[in-house]
């Protein structure tokens, strides 16, 4: 019986410790574009969401574009990241590049 108990032990502690699987080792290239909240008069100059496929309309002013290589979990990373760090001010829009 304590044989059957530390066998499932074992087996408990070993799905316990298992790594999260959220940053996969598959990198995919993307092209990313930096966007900027246009200065409005009758509110603050911020993208209210972080979802570029929400919050992109005329209010928004390209900056930037570049071809990065990452996964998908760095690159919600990014995403939050310069969402955040911009005070809500700044977006990065990304789209995948078919090789």
């Amino acid at each position: 019986m304590a044989k059957n108990f530390l066998i499932v032990m074992l087996f408990v502690i070993t799905l316990g410790c298992k790594k999260n699987s959220d940053d996969d080792i598959t990198t995919y290239r993307w092209k990313r574009d930096l966007y900027r909240a246009r200065v409005q008069s009758e509110g603050p100059a911020v993208f209210y969401s972080k979802d570029p496929n929400v919050s992109m309309n005329q209010d928004a002013i390209f900056l930037s574009s570049s071809n990065v290589n990452l996964t998908e979990h760095r690159k919600n990373i990014q995403q939050d990241s310069i969402f955040n760090a911009s005070g809500r001010t700044q977006i990065y829009k990304y789209e995948k590049v078919k090789d």
